[in-house]
């Protein structure tokens, strides 16, 4: 077991344990590499496997966080790095100070139905947008779910749980951790779906409302399993307006389930409604929990001996909420008028009249000057070719609620017709302005600008992927730097990924100039198995070179 001080593949510095859980330890580290704090998650060996199936088991957990890394979205925990410390797989994450809802739940009971909404619209978004990616979360439940001191909310352990039941249940029969919150499909044995996800996130707002999973609580993990299966659910009674919402989300059938876009709009819908109803907070805030998370902030307090900069980062101050959280807008103030005038139906009854005539007739005055001013100002400016505001019509000398004139005003409003010579005037200097004037570089049909073709683009991707995986030293330069070190995670993450493909074949390419490439990419990893990806490409002309610059996962399979 790792000690506070040590160095995680020669670059984290383990400060404080937080955490411990069934797959392992999360520690506060600090990257000395990049200067920042960050989270180091130590996976635990599974019991009862032998050394060739924990070494299958921690490789599919590593695999499964590089897929991971490739979400970026601010309501779930960004995976940074994945090393190998002694054998064991570490991943490395963003660090929250938080608390987890099964903390809070068991602490402070369940949440009422606006709350859950809030913090389920923000963990509905970022499953969607994991979604998108191809990416299966396959483990949401109450302690995956991080709740910030600043008020954010985020997902955290993608598919790590997978990785190791697969080999675990293979090899030992055993369920690793507990079953209350997997789809019945799941529980049955079937694969893991979009929808699963969907239920498992039905299955955690159920706990968060009624204070104990769907399928109740039992410590025989094959009795409740069984229950799982069955897809019976108790009726909830605490979750008011989310209830159908959630009939739907825990619905038996894997088909009759929204998706998880469906429910992220319906759940900001809902959030939205309650919010009305319990009152609008103010601009800036964000909702508040029924719950303190002070004391996550304790546990996760500064060692004396942490780094100068880590003491930095961790003011005694009140944590300003993140500008990313979700928050709802503020009731608009009601719209003031332009002109205000003093409103008498407050004033003392003893007002002399006096005060008020003379009130009037000031304001009459001001009327009358600024009335003769609109008819006299255009005729004294109209002479010199300035193009002046049409008068004021008569019938209205009332004052406007408004400064700006409304689409109707402006439109009713007739200026004096031009005389013959200034409409002639007018109409040559219309042809002059209509014909664009003349340029030097004014690029023809033909001229592309020079720009890659799309045979050259296709050429660029074909080209990379034929060096993989045994020519890293020549593709690596065909990447921008700001690619090799944000995408790709630095030379030595980059050999690592590529020091378990056996092969990678690149199909379907097509391109569309000047920058766009796509290409369906299959990765055959040394254990066997394979990994399908439709992929977007961003490239960029470097020094005569077609280079990388971006690329994004359409879809996994």
């Amino acid at each position: 077991m790792s000690e506070p001080g040590s160095l995680i593949a020669g670059r984290y510095r383990l400060l404080e344990m937080v955490g411990s859980g069934g797959m392992g330890v999360v520690w506060r580290a600090w990257d000395e590499r990049l200067q920042r704090e960050v989270a180091v998650k130590q996976l635990r060996p599974l019991a009862g496997l032998s050394d060739e199936e924990t070494t299958l088991a921690n490789d599919r957990a590593m695999r499964e966080a590089r897929i991971t890394a490739r979400l970026h979205h601010r309501h779930a925990v960004s995976v940074f790095d994945v090393v190998d410390d002694d054998g064991r797989p570490c991943l490395v994450m963003q660090f929250l100070a938080s608390t987890t809802l099964a903390e809070v739940l068991r602490d402070h009971g369940p949440l009422p139905p606006g709350e859950v909404a809030h913090l389920g619209t923000r963990v509905a978004s970022a499953l969607a947008a994991a979604h998108d990616l191809g990416i299966i979360h396959r483990d949401v439940k109450p302690g995956n779910v991080l709740l910030g001191d600043d008020g954010s909310t985020l997902i955290s352990d993608f598919g790590i749980s997978r990785a190791l039941d697969d080999i675990s249940l293979t090899s030992t029969g055993m369920v690793h951790g507990t079953p209350a919150y997997l789809a019945p499909e799941v529980a049955r044995g079937e694969e893991a779906t979009y929808a699963s996800d969907v239920f498992c996130l039905g299955a955690t707002l159920y706990a968060a409302l009624e204070g104990a999973p769907p399928f109740g609580n039992d410590a025989n993990s094959i009795a409740l399993l069984h229950r799982v299966a069955s897809g019976s659910i108790q009726p909830p009674r605490q979750s008011g307006p989310l209830t159908p919402l959630l009939l739907r989300m825990l619905a038996r059938d894997p088909a009759a389930r929204p998706s998880m876009g469906t429910v992220a709009g319906e759940l900001e819908a809902l959030a939205r409604t309650e919010s009305g109803e319990a009152g609008r907070p103010s601009a800036g805030s964000t909702p508040p929990l029924p719950f303190a998370t002070s004391a996550a902030a304790a546990s996760v307090g500064t060692p004396a001996d942490a780094p100068q900069q880590a003491v930095a980062g961790t003011s005694a101050a009140a944590p300003q909420p993140r500008p990313d959280t979700f928050r709802m807008d503020p009731a608009p103030p009601p719209r003031a008028a332009a002109h205000p005038a003093e409103d008498h139906r407050d004033a003392p009854e003893d007002t002399p009249p006096r005060r008020r005539r003379t009130g009037l007739a000031v304001l009459a005055v001001l009327v009358v000057v600024g009335a003769l001013a609109a008819l006299l100002v255009p005729q004294l400016l109209g002479d010199r070719g300035t193009v002046a505001d049409p008068p004021v019509s008569s019938s209205s000398a009332e004052p406007s609620a408004s400064d700006e004139p409304s689409a109707d005003d402006t439109a009713t409003a007739s200026a004096p017709p031009p005389s013959s010579d200034e409409q002639g005037d007018d109409e040559q200097q219309e042809e002059e302005s209509s014909s664009p004037a003349p340029s030097s570089a004014e690029p023809t049909d033909e001229d592309d600008g020079g720009g890659p073709s799309e045979q050259e683009l296709r050429e660029a991707i074909t080209g990379y992927y034929a060096l993989m995986p045994d020519r890293t030293d020549d593709a690596w330069p065909l990447m921008t730097s700001s690619y090799q070190s944000d995408h790709a995670g630095g030379r030595e993450a980059y050999e690592d990924f590529w020091a378990e493909i056996e092969r990678v074949e690149a199909s379907d390419v097509t391109a569309e100039p000047p920058d766009r490439a796509q290409a369906t990419l299959t990765y055959y990893y040394e254990d066997g198995g394979s990994e399908t990806e439709v992929t977007a490409f961003e490239l960029v002309e470097e020094e005569g070179v077609l280079k990388i610059a971006a690329s994004s996962v359409l879809s996994s399979r």
